[in-house]
């Protein structure tokens, strides 16, 4: 019994012992207090507009309503378009009058066409006729001359047998050239093909087409949502609700729809705890209606202290200042938009008890060793680089911060299949020379200098024309400084094989763009006037299909929307160093508000992919472009996306540019 005491009181201080360390543990993992602050529970919100010109008809939802998918939003009209129809009708109605008399006309034409080939062949005999008389006489007053002796050969013609030759061969041709009159004739004649016919056919094409639209004049909504906004905007940039027939420009935002339940929280941590939260922290988010808490991720943290909103101040007279940060939730949170939400940061001590009982100490360690490693890299998406069963390329979905040894401000890349790297270009390069940077997926970077290349500044972007062959071109912009230089100005073509690059072409893109906008009239013109003009042009994406170049403008603007210009049988600009005007055509694109352009990747004109950059803060978002609409697919809170990049797998890569002070970053958002 003894013994059982005393093996009972060994027990004890055993469990004695572990609780205290389990204690320490737990002291030694939470790190700390808890940290409590709110914000909003909130959803993106997607820009509804039209293609076209229109007038408002009439809107038939109001803000705040719930829609449906395909659900129509506004009735729309445009008064160009009733005009042309009226008119295409009024030409088809004068066509089927004339009908009746085409038969008749074509055999006239016939008929005519004989009489005028009978005319012009006895004019050309009676010009013959003439000249063999001619020939006659001469050769009878030749023969009277007997005392005069004239050596012949037989290599030199008379002249007058000569003319005779080249009108008996004219009137070869022309016989050839009445004939294919009178096929041409017959022919219409034989299938029915008359001009009116053809024309009618066109305008009847037209008619059905410019009808089809009509049908067509009004909007729908995307997905299942709730109208946020319906409103235009006036010359001061502030919203205006619509009235009945109010005329909008091609692209102008009609109305727009958020999604029905919140997809992140805007939150705003109090400038005194700001240095707690990193990128990639998990938080607990709750309401005060619910017991229920849910988990989300850190996605974005603000660039600067700004001040609270109103709401979430106690006394609406004192105001406090805070970092905002943006955190991710789940779908089907129970949330309501715009609810006021709190967001819980840490835990404390006894919340983490049973999680002490079965973590070892060298395990809490380890973690605190990597939650110190996490927060230092601060804009890392996910915590550490998971590999495809242990190869060096990247997880989809992670991020990687490539060789130190070599700084780059990455601006654009495109991916080379024969060597399964990247060819990345960089706006910034040390005494503006001309680089190329090749990059591997674990992140491995080599320079390599464009032979025969002088000087390029401001290199923003990079395509693919062929195999070997590639374009790269500077940003057109003027600088800080206010001025253009030429290597500010280039579009060049180089070749890179076996790890060597040549420059082949190089021309002044910005003078050739210039001397279009000043012959012609187009909207294409009309934009790069506005940007001559006012010095904003600048360039941020190009991309090759086939014989189609296509240009993203990050600025300026056009109707509040991006423009890409395409240029079809591109090759004019190195041939010729010069467009013309059917070359030249526009894709309107919306973007978010304070969003530029900053890449594409093209599909065809109406598909693609592009970045979009924020331009006060350093934030920006993948997007996809399709039937006429922007949509979102990956937001980027803390990083100015720069380069999009398709690997031979059919994965995305986002290249970004982290500023001068930290080297640049990709990732792998793996196949859209």
């Amino acid at each position: 019994m003894y013994n059982d005491k005393i093996h009972g009181l060994g027990l004890l201080f055993t469990f004695i012992t572990v609780l205290i360390a389990a204690v320490a543990a737990i002291i030694i993992y939470s790190g700390g207090e808890t940290t409590t602050f709110q914000g909003f529970a909130e959803s993106n919100e997607t820009i509804i507009n039209s293609e076209t010109s229109v007038s408002i008809k009439k809107i038939l939802v109001m803000e705040g309503d719930t829609v449906y998918k395909g659900q129509k939003l506004a009735e729309l009209e445009s008064q160009e378009l009733s005009i042309r129809i009226a008119e295409i009708r009024s030409q088809l109605l004068q066509i089927e009058t004339k009908r009746g008399m085409s038969e008749k006309e074509i055999k006239s034409k016939i008929l005519q066409n004989k009489a005028a080939e009978r005319a012009v062949i006895s004019e050309l005999r009676a010009q013959i006729q003439t000249l063999e008389n001619q020939l006659k006489i001469n050769k009878e007053l030749s023969d009277g001359l007997k005392s005069v002796k004239i050596k012949k050969s037989d290599s030199i013609k008379n002249p007058i047998e000569i003319q005779i030759e080249s009108l008996e061969s004219a009137i070869v041709d022309r016989r050839k050239e009445f004939a294919e009159i009178h096929r041409m004739y017959s022919k219409m004649l034989e299938s029915g093909e008359t001009p009116e016919n053809v024309e009618a056919e066109k305008l009847r094409a037209e008619l059905e087409s410019l009808e089809k639209q009509n049908a067509n004049m009004a909007v729908y909504a995307p997905f299942e949502g709730i109208v946020g906004s319906v409103f235009i905007k006036n010359g001061n940039g502030e919203k205006v609700f619509f009235k009945g027939g109010e005329k909008i420009a091609a692209y102008s935002p009609i109305l727009s729809i958020v999604n029905k339940e919140p997809s992140f929280v805007k939150a705003y941590v109090p400038e005194s705890q700001f240095s707690v939260i990193e990128i990639g922290d998990e938080v607990t988010i709750s309401n005060s209606q619910s017991p229920q808490h849910i988990t989300g991720v850190v996605t974005g943290l603000g660039g600067r202290i700004i001040p609270l909103p109103t709401r979430l101040l106690k006394n609406p007279n004192i105001a406090l200042w805070g970092r905002e940060i943006v955190v991710k939730i789940p779908e089907n949170n129970g949330f309501i938009l715009g609810e006021k939400v709190s967001i819980t940061y840490g835990s404390n001590v006894w919340d983490n008890l049973a999680r002490a009982f079965s973590i070892t100490q060298s395990k809490l360690s380890a973690k605190e060793r990597d939650k110190k490693k996490l927060n230092k890299s601060r804009q890392d998406l996910t915590p550490a680089p998971p590999t495809w069963r242990g190869e060096d390329r990247p997880l989809p979905g992670t991020s990687i911060q490539w060789d130190g040894k070599v700084k780059i401000e990455a601006s654009g890349a495109v991916f080379v299949p024969e060597t399964g790297k990247f060819l990345v270009v960089s706006d910034e390069t040390e005494k503006k020379t001309p680089l190329l940077f090749e990059v591997g997926k674990n992140g491995e970077t080599k320079t390599i200098s464009i032979n025969n290349f002088n000087k390029i500044n401001d290199l923003e972007s990079i395509a693919k024309e062929s195999k070997n062959t590639y374009l790269i071109m500077s940003s057109l912009s003027y600088s800080k400084k206010g001025k253009l230089k030429p290597e500010r100005r280039i579009l060049a073509r180089i070749t890179f094989s076996n790890g060597a690059a040549q420059l082949e072409k190089a021309v002044d893109f910005y003078e050739i763009l210039k001397n279009f906008a000043e012959k012609s009239d187009s909207d294409a013109a009309k934009f790069l006037k506005k940007g001559i003009a006012e010095k904003t042009i600048d360039i941020e994406g190009m991309f090759v299909i086939e014989n189609s170049l296509f240009i993203a403008f990050k600025n300026p603007l056009f109707n509040e929307n991006g423009i890409i210009l395409e240029i079809t049988g591109y090759e004019t600009i190195f041939a010729e160093k010069k467009i013309s005007g059917n070359q030249l055509k526009t894709i309107f694109v919306n973007l978010p508000l304070e969003r530029r352009i900053s890449d594409i990747y093209m599909i065809s004109r109406d598909k693609f992919y592009f970045t979009a950059s924020c331009n006060s803060e350093k934030c920006g978002g993948f997007y996809r472009f399709e039937n006429g609409k922007s949509e979102l697919i990956k937001e980027f809170p803390e990083l100015k996306p720069e380069g999009i990049a398709l690997d031979d797998g059919g994965n995305f890569f986002i290249f970004f540019d982290l500023g001068q002070q930290e080297n640049s970053k990709f990732l792998n958002l793996g196949r859209i």
